[in-house]
């Protein structure tokens, strides 16, 4: 495995920035959007088009699915027009980003898209992804997910967070992330360089698979996100979250920096279209998501979900991408292949 040196300076901008989820808690998601269209009682504008494509690039469950269905009913309010899911996973993502680049800029297609992941993707020269952030407008910034180890819930080898890393600390301890170049890699990345001792890695297709593995016990715990955590209840066991501070979503659950483990990380996501999008289809989006994104409503529904909403929009959403792709340059010999 390649070791971490700069990812600490190189993301500790990610935690100022930051994937399945169970039947029932789509079930919630459904009858929530079914809730907030019904509430609205709108009569669908032009927008430009009758209809917006929500692209999800990741398979069913986790938190950029949960994230993209959480939104759309609300989207679908303030846009005036009919909003539509769909799920495109695949090569981190990139089989969907590349799908919404071929299709047209009238203003029927956006997706979600998750940071660092997208960074990690398109600077790897290995990958050769052959697009960069040129090739897409990046409309608005909705949430920054702190990262957190979770273990099965019936896990007794340790408690919490001292209980964990004295364990690590002496045993050989598998942890699964949702892809080698993902935020959770990069947050586990940046704790065996602080800790000085490593894991022993399983990286999985998608966040769906590894909460399987965890949750069936064929890894010993899972980098995660707090809102997929909070989703998942009692189904899994909360061990740390990778903050300054204890999250409010999981007041009970201990922090690495109280534990003196000065590791914080995190993942960023939002709502991007392709490049050279109608004028006029972006300027009744940017509105439309502002809307959305401070939407009383919403913004109480997020809470009980555990999602953080740090909205940043348009052009200050253009100059975060550029520094965070400054930032990030130079730390692909620190991950796995």
């Amino acid at each position: 495995m390649k070791k971490n040196r700069l990812l600490a300076a190189a993301l500790c901008l990610a935690v100022a920035l930051t994937a399945g989820c169970s039947q029932d808690k789509k079930q919630e998601t459904d009858t929530t959007a079914a809730a907030v269209s019904s509430a609205a009682g709108e009569e669908k504008g032009s927008y430009p088009v009758p209809k917006l494509t929500f692209l999800c690039p990741s398979d069913a469950g986790g938190a950029m699915d949960n994230n993209t269905r959480f939104l759309a009913p609300y989207l679908e309010k303030h846009l005036g027009a009919s909003v539509d899911v769909i799920n495109m996973g695949g090569s981190a993502c990139w089989v969907g980003w590349k799908h919404l680049t071929e299709s047209p800029t009238d203003g029927s297609m956006i997706s979600y898209a998750n940071f660092p992941n997208m960074l990690t993707g398109y600077l790897d020269p290995a990958a050769s992804i052959g697009m960069d952030r040129t090739n897409f407008e990046f409309l608005a910034l909705y949430t920054s997910d702190d990262n957190i180890i979770m273990a099965k819930k019936d896990e007794t080898r340790f408690k919490d967070a001292k209980e964990f890393f004295e364990y690590a600390k002496n045993n050989i301890v598998t942890i699964g992330t949702a892809g080698a170049r993902t935020d959770d890699a990069v947050a586990v990345a940046m704790l065996e360089k602080e800790l000085g001792f490593e894991f022993q890695h399983v990286h999985y297709q998608n966040s769906a698979e590894g909460f399987a593995a965890v949750m069936g016990g064929h890894i010993d715990v899972l980098m995660g996100n707090v809102s997929e955590a909070v989703n998942k209840g009692e189904e899994i066991m909360p061990v740390v979250v990778l903050s300054q501070e204890r999250s409010e979503y999981l007041p009970d659950v201990q922090c690495t920096y109280e534990n003196d483990i000065k590791v914080a990380a995190s993942s960023s996501r939002g709502v991007i279209a392709a490049k050279g999008l109608d004028p006029a289809a972006k300027e009744a989006l940017l509105k439309a998501l502002k809307a959305t994104m401070e939407d009383p409503d919403q913004l109480a529904e997020a809470k009980k979900q555990g999602i953080a909403v740090t909205p940043i929009y348009g052009d200050d959403f253009e100059q975060w991408m550029e520094q965070q792709e400054e930032s990030i340059k130079g730390i692909f010999d620190l991950l796995d292949e």
